[in-house]
C-alpha cells in the first residue's frame, strides 16, 4: 500500500514527527509538509498542493 500523507507543520494536535514516523511504516509514502499551514490548506499553498496531489496518478 503507498501514499501521501499531509501534515500542517502548525498543526500541535499532530506533530510532524508523528507524521514522519507513519511515513517510514507506510512502503512508498510520501510526506508533503505544509510548512504555513495549521488545520487548513492556505490559500497560497493551494497551487503547490494541486501539484503534489496530481502526482498520485
Amino acid at each position: 500500500m503507498s501514499g501521501r500523507l499531509r501534515v500542517a507543520r502548525r498543526r500541535r494536535a499532530f506533530p510532524v514527527g508523528n507524521a514522519q514516523a507513519i511515513a517510514r511504516e507506510i512502503p512508498g509514502a510520501r510526506l508533503f509538509v505544509l510548512e504555513e499551514a495549521a488545520t487548513a490548506i492556505p490559500d497560497t499553498a493551494a497551487g503547490t498542493v494541486t501539484e503534489a496531489m496530481l502526482t498520485l496518478g
